[in-house]
């Protein structure tokens, strides 16, 4: 890990908050390295899953704009301690004889180290994924980033287009192209890794958000969303408004709970929203 370690300040600059400008070697001032990061797993449960390929982009800026200075890559098949399904290898198309000869995740953490130890924030599509299950494995790389540095491109995708059917890496590389002169192919970590770099770029020049740095981006994106299913209990999958017609009631108690607004923020959100205060007993 970098010296720097989770040392980060705030500096002023034309009184903009300058974020996360990390007091070590690594670091100009006034830029940020963001580090995109994908991975490819054996299986959908973050607190299982296994690494079979993990790939990384360090990228600098200035204020929200691409820096000068050259990005960093890093990329590698990984032998996971499970076989690999194969409803994961339909997915990515990753096979136990792919990996039969990688590195295990430990033989590769000195290299990620060194990538994530020059980063300010971490940004991944769908990061409660692929953050928890890094935490989890390699505790000692990524356990330094705290949600308060971690982007969610798939978050801030749903912000910026919440209209558009559908907030997949790989229909948004289509219906923004952007996946135009990157080597590679769909659901391969590095690949994947530049698709995110190339969205969270495209946010950014097309001032969709009003933010004018990395801080006011990352507070933007973690704002509640209105969604439109229930994503848990006896309604998961149901549209949250035919919950509200049907079980009124069931809606009421949902708005009661302390934890609701806690662990299902959106949600919490989505509902006020849709039924006004009469449903939280009328406050």
């Amino acid at each position: 890990m970098s010296k720097a370690g989770c040392r980060y300040r705030i500096a002023s600059m034309k009184n903009q908050p300058d974020l996360f400008a990390a007091n070590d070697d690594h670091h100009e001032p006034g830029v940020v390295r963001v580090l995109y990061i994908d991975t490819e797993t054996t299986g959908s449960d973050p607190s299982s899953a296994d690494v079979c390929e993990i790939g990384a982009v360090l990228a600098p800026y200035e204020g929200l704009k691409p820096a000068g200075g050259a990005r960093e890559e890093f990329e590698s098949l990984v032998k996971p301690s499970e076989p690999i399904p194969p409803e994961a290898s339909a997915v990515h198309h990753i096979t136990d004889s792919m990996v039969s000869e990688a590195p295990l995740l430990g033989q590769i953490e000195r290299k990620l180290s060194d990538l994530a130890g020059k980063a300010d924030l971490v940004c991944a599509h769908n990061a409660p994924f692929d953050l928890p299950i890094l935490r989890r494995l390699l505790p000692s790389v990524f356990g330094r980033f705290g949600e308060d540095v971690v982007l969610d491109s798939l978050r801030l995708a749903k912000h910026v287009w919440p209209d558009i059917p559908s907030h997949a890496l790989q229909v948004l590389r289509y219906r923004f192209d952007l996946g135009q002169g990157i080597a590679g192919d769909a659901h391969r970590a590095l690949f994947d890794a530049h698709l995110v770099r190339r969205l969270v770029e495209l946010v950014i020049a097309s001032a969709r958000t009003g933010c004018s740095n990395w801080r006011e981006l990352l507070e933007y994106t973690r704002s509640p969303l209105e969604i439109q299913t229930f994503g848990f209990g006896k309604y998961r999958g149901s549209l949250v408004e035919d919950v509200i017609a049907q079980d009124a009631d069931y809606v009421r108690w949902l708005l009661q709970q302390k934890w609701v607004p806690i662990e299902q923020p959106d949600l919490y959100y989505t509902l006020l929203r849709k039924t006004g205060p009469q449903a939280h007993g009328g406050k």
